[in-house]
């Protein structure tokens, strides 16, 4: 385990993908005094991280429970999967909240084929163009555009 006995119970962020996104969610829980691990399976993707970025990373695919176990999993108390790959980031997230418990799980999804099976056992569900729509019509909305 990367983070043994360095962190309480329940108190550790795993992110899982470094993406842009999942970069810039370790960026902001790390300026938050948060325990971060990022995991993603291409190591050159660690260089997107920022030079104040103070947590952990992973090698290895999200969607294995050796990698999460080595990120920590059984101290997680947030994963947020964000792979590019929504049937890794559904993978990923069943095993922290089935089998590892974790309290809370949010997965981001390109498509809502996967909704019925990644919404099981209280985990949430993220669509980025769902968000994109709302935050156009609300602007538009604003300005007197759909009136």
């Amino acid at each position: 385990m990367i983070v043994e006995n360095k962190i309480g119970n329940r108190e550790l962020f795993i992110i899982a993908g470094c993406s842009k996104l999942g970069s810039n969610i370790a960026f902001m829980l790390s300026k938050h005094k948060k325990y971060v691990v990022v995991i993603d399976d291409d190591p050159s993707a660690f260089k997107k991280l920022t030079p104040d970025y103070s947590g952990y990373t992973v090698t290895g695919d999200a969607s294995d429970i050796g990698t999460l176990e080595r990120a920590g999993i059984e101290n997680s108390c947030v994963l947020i999967a964000a792979t590019g790959s929504d049937n890794i980031n559904v993978m990923a997230s069943q095993i922290a909240r089935i089998v590892f418990d974790v309290p809370n799980v949010f997965v981001r999804l390109y498509s809502e084929d996967l909704d019925p099976v990644a919404t099981l056992n209280g985990i949430n569900a993220i669509y980025p163009y769902k968000l994109s729509i709302e935050t156009i019509e609300y602007m538009l909305d604003e300005r007197g555009c759909l009136k």
